[in-house]
Parts: structure tokens; sequence; C-alpha cells
């Protein structure tokens, strides 16, 4: 099934079922070998492997969208930030047939919604500038260019939210 127009419906849940996290452990392989960005030194086989890993409930989640039919369509995690009040969003990935119909806005807002939950304050994400799309979407939810939060070797722009 393709995407086909912008009135597809999807669903946002959290992944918790072995299932559901297999369907995210497919898309963020999808994203791995896209080659956007090389995550290598993110140790990103490991952390695929071992879902839900530093996503795990009560300091972190992870979501799955999914068309109407299960197929999953995109994913996104957020965990809390070592003893901080910040949450991290991580590895947001919509699948190119169903870009541009709101997905990735939609986790996004889930990830907010989770970091308020877990009691963060600020909720903090980094991107590859060439990710238009991505820091178009990040800045109509009111997420701000930031100082950099931790040393990544990658040419990133760091971004925050006050929650």
């Amino acid at each position: 099934m393709s995407g086909g127009g912008t009135s597809m419906s999807f669903c946002i849940l959290q992944a918790r079922t072995e299932e559901q996290l297999e369907q995210v452990r497919s898309l963020m392989r999808a994203y791995v070998e896209a080659d956007l960005v090389d995550l290598s030194s993110q140790n990103i086989e490991a952390e695929i492997a071992g879902l839900p890993g530093d996503y795990r409930p009560p300091t972190g989640a992870l979501f799955l969208a999914t068309d109407p039919v299960g197929r999953a369509i995109g994913c996104i995690a957020v965990h809390r930030l070592g003893q901080t009040e910040d949450a991290e969003i991580k590895r947001l990935f919509v699948m190119p047939d169903c870009r541009g119909l709101g997905i990735g806005r939609s986790l996004t807002m889930a990830t907010v919604d989770a970091a308020r939950e877990m009691g963060c304050r600020r909720i903090v994400l980094d991107t590859m500038p060439d990710m238009t799309s991505a820091i178009a979407t990040y800045e109509s939810l009111g997420f701000q260019k930031t100082d950099p939060y931790w040393n990544n070797i990658l040419p990133v722009i760091y971004y925050a939210k006050t929650l």
C-alpha cells in the first residue's frame, strides 16, 4: 500500500510488546540503511538489538506509527538524560512513502507529552542541517536552537524546548 495522497490515517502508540519493538527495530534498520547519517559512532546496532534499552519506561518511551493495516511507518524515541531535568528525542524516522502527512509532527508531539509526564523541564534533540523538513517541524512546535548538550562528532544543530 502506498501513501497516495494526504488523507492517509495513522495511529501513534507506545511500543511495548515484542511485536511492536520488532517493528521499531525494522524502522531503525531502514533508517540506518538509508545512510543519511553515519550513526556508527553511536553504537546504533547494539541500541537496535537492545530495544527498548534507554527508552524503557518510566525514564523513556518508544513510539510507533502504524497505518490502518498495521504496517510500521514511523518511530521516535525519548529518554531522560542522566540525572538532569532534560529529556532527549532520538531516532525520528518516517518511511519515505509516508512523509509529508504529519506523522513526524505527531510522533514528536508524543515525545513532548512523554517528557512532561516524566517530570522533565526541557526536551532537547540534535539534527543534521540538511534535514530541513524535520527542522521546520521542530521549529513549528516551539523548539529553538540551543548550545550543544553533548559532544557529537557529527555536524549537528542542537534544539531545545522548555516544557
